[in-house]
């Protein structure tokens, strides 16, 4: 008999080991498996590395793929076949992440961790590449413009013209002008940093994430791998705003919480401590990321309480956790409430459109077709390119589908909240539905970012339990996992943003990236030098160049606010929208004739209430403007034209001729 009992333990398999104590000659005592505890991962040991996978090869081909990809932006600046310039840049990018992904893949820890930073730089860098000096996105000016007015007035928020619901949220500006002020980096580089920083936090966010919740270290890296696959995250989240900040404070607060969740003492106060912070970040950081918080936590906490109340009942103990993922729900809730209720009063008005309208244009595209989203509308992607964005979910969903099956007889032996992270994934394929409505695209685009967090855990669930079935032939599951792969990177690239967006190239009217041009900024920096930083009315694609570069307020039009009939009209407007405009300041007009010359790219000169979406601006309104009594001509380009305002004119007999 020893002196002290020996403990073994059962194999690992997907379900919970049962732990049996030899007591020796006495007895031996079976005890009956924990069901709140996370079943480890049963995944093959780490695979031996070959050529293609070492570091050596791996270095290599991702420095040179990141050449091709910036051969592919040389290319689409010159324009040309852009099948040509689609072809170089995928075989740049799987140049670059075929071998690191593979090296991720043999299940080494420490290769895992490298593998991870190393496929955070190769996700960033092509949006990086893309303008890296200055900004080209529609949100990149809002957020530039924001960040340089809290430096110039030293004070948080400031009004924004572009996006005005970004006052409210500075956290943004804010860390981006604490960079810029420790660094002394230009504004629009220390936004990058920080962006970039944000961006390998996610990163390993998610591998923390789910090595909590997977048990296991291989499960991490995998899923900070397929995590890397969503189809924001090349481009979306690696902008410079709010979002791509946001996330980073939404993975670690969930990562943090389920550290707690399994500790106990200093070490779980510590972690929810810290989550809570994560949290309050969030929400002065990011409207639409705070909401997804709150949504998802409600799930979890519902989830949890039902499932320990039952334990208690059936078991007679309390899970753990529970009161953890309270503790977050009830801060995250009440902090929002706070934010929302004395800081960010508009931020319901501001979101409410999105959701309303694209539920009600969902359920007309049936009888109207014009209101409906044609997905992949005519643009210069190539072909191959729609049918892989076409086949991606397909693929996602077949692994989603394998997870149900390998954890339907084993379902109650795992965690709640690992379960209602993997559930909340399911969410990213009604979204897809949202692309087909004009109100819900942008919202579905904005969901994958969080949904694709559940993907990426059922992933890491599943494939190292597919890849440890026997036989393990290299040549079988290999080729298909890089299949696989290849499928999903290319595929959820080619359904996020579109071919302006994505690759640089020559003017291109109608687009928020290619329309940009330095006489729109110099017509910008004059006006401000004549008139100061005056309220302006100009189209969608204009105004970011005369705000971004030169603080100028220019007017958002609406429906109660129609400022395009200005210019989209052939009249003049009616005496309601001259009050409104006298009334706040609008003194100035902005015209662009390259308006008249096509369509926009996007559809519409001046919002979604511009009454010719989808049709170029009549010629005659534009040179109308010449003979109104209430317009005068006072800055003229070879495409712009600046106009003084003074609306108490109107009714006053046409110019002859005009100047």
């Amino acid at each position: 008999m020893t002196d002290a009992p020996t403990q073994r333990i059962a194999r690992v398999t997907d379900e919970a080991p049962t732990e049996r104590i030899d007591l020796g000659a006495a007895e031996t005592q079976l005890i009956e498996p924990v069901r709140e505890s996370t079943p480890d991962a049963s995944e093959p040991p780490p695979a031996s590395v070959r050529w293609w996978t070492s570091w050596s090869f791996i270095v290599a081909t991702s420095a040179l793929g990141i050449l091709v990809v910036g051969l592919s932006y040389r290319l689409a600046e010159q324009g040309g076949n852009a099948n040509i310039r689609y072809g170089v840049f995928w075989a740049g990018m799987l140049l670059a992440a075929i071998p690191v992904t593979a090296r991720v893949a043999t299940g080494d820890r420490v290769s895992g961790a490298w593998g991870v930073a190393l496929l955070g730089v190769l996700t960033y860098v092509p949006k990086f590449l893309r303008n890296p000096h200055a900004p080209a996105y529609h949100d990149e000016y809002a957020h530039w413009r924001q960040a340089l007015d809290v430096l110039g007035s030293g004070q948080l928020f400031r009004p924004n013209s572009i996006i005005p619901i970004v006052q409210y949220y500075p956290g943004t500006s804010g860390i981006t002008a604490a960079v810029h002020e420790l660094t002394g980096l230009p504004v629009f580089s220390a936004g990058q940093l920080v962006l970039f920083a944000s961006h390998m936090l996610v990163l390993f966010g998610v591998v923390v994430l789910a090595q909590v919740h997977l048990r296991s270290p291989a499960a991490g890296a995998l899923a900070a791998l397929v995590y890397a696959l969503n189809p924001s995250e090349m481009y979306f989240d690696t902008q410079y705003a709010y979002e791509g900040i946001a996330i980073a404070l939404f993975v670690w607060a969930l990562a943090l919480t389920s550290i707690a969740a399994r500790s106990t003492g200093r070490r779980r106060v510590a972690a929810l401590v810290t989550a809570l912070l994560c949290t309050a970040a969030c929400l002065a950081t990011h409207h639409l990321t705070t909401l997804f918080m709150v949504l998802l936590l409600v799930v979890v906490v519902a989830v949890v309480s039902v499932r320990g109340w039952r334990t208690r009942r059936r078991e007679g103990r309390t899970p753990e956790g529970v009161a953890v993922w309270w503790v977050l729900f009830g801060g995250t809730v009440g902090m929002a409430a706070l934010w929302t209720t004395f800081v960010a009063t508009p931020t319901l008005t501001y979101l409410s459109p999105y959701f309303g309208g694209s539920v009600e244009q969902l359920s007309d595209i049936n009888t109207e077709q014009d209101t409906s989203r044609v997905v992949l509308a005519p643009s210069p992607q190539p072909l191959w390119e729609r049918g892989l964005t076409a086949l991606a979910p397909v693929v996602v969903g077949i692994i989603c589908l394998a997870a149900i099956l390998m954890l339907r007889k084993v379902f109650k032996r795992w965690r709640a909240d690992t379960l209602v992270l993997m559930a909340y994934g399911l969410m990213y394929f009604p979204a897809v539905l949202f692309l087909l409505a004009p109100s819900g695209a942008e919202g579905a685009r904005r969901s994958w970012a969080f949904t694709y967090l559940g993907i990426a855990l059922i992933a890491a669930f599943v494939v190292p339990r597919w890849r440890a079935r026997r036989p393990a032939r290299w040549w079988s599951r290999g080729p298909v996992i890089t299949l696989a792969f290849v499928v999903v990177l290319v595929g959820n690239v080619g359904g996020g943003l579109n071919d302006p967006y994505r690759f640089p190239g020559p003017f291109r009217w109608g687009t928020d990236t290619n329309s940009a041009s330095a006489e729109a900024r110099t017509v910008g920096e004059q006006l401000a030098a004549r008139a100061g930083r005056v309220r302006v009315v100009a189209d969608r694609y204009t105004a970011l160049q005369l705000v971004g570069y030169s603080g100028l307020r220019v007017a958002a039009p609406s429906e109660g606010f129609p400022a395009w009939k200005l210019v989209q009209t052939g009249q003049d407007p009616d005496p309601r929208l001259a009050a409104d405009l006298r009334g706040s300041g609008f003194d100035y007009l902005v015209v662009d004739t390259r308006m008249a010359e096509e369509a926009s790219f996007i559809g519409d000169n001046y919002g979604p209430t511009d009454p010719l979406i989808g049709q170029a601006t009549p010629r005659e309104n534009l040179d109308r403007l010449d003979r109104v009594p209430w317009a005068t001509r006072i800055i003229t380009t070879e495409h712009l034209r600046v106009y003084k305002l003074d609306l108490f004119l109107l009714g006053a007999n046409l110019v002859e001729g005009g100047s």
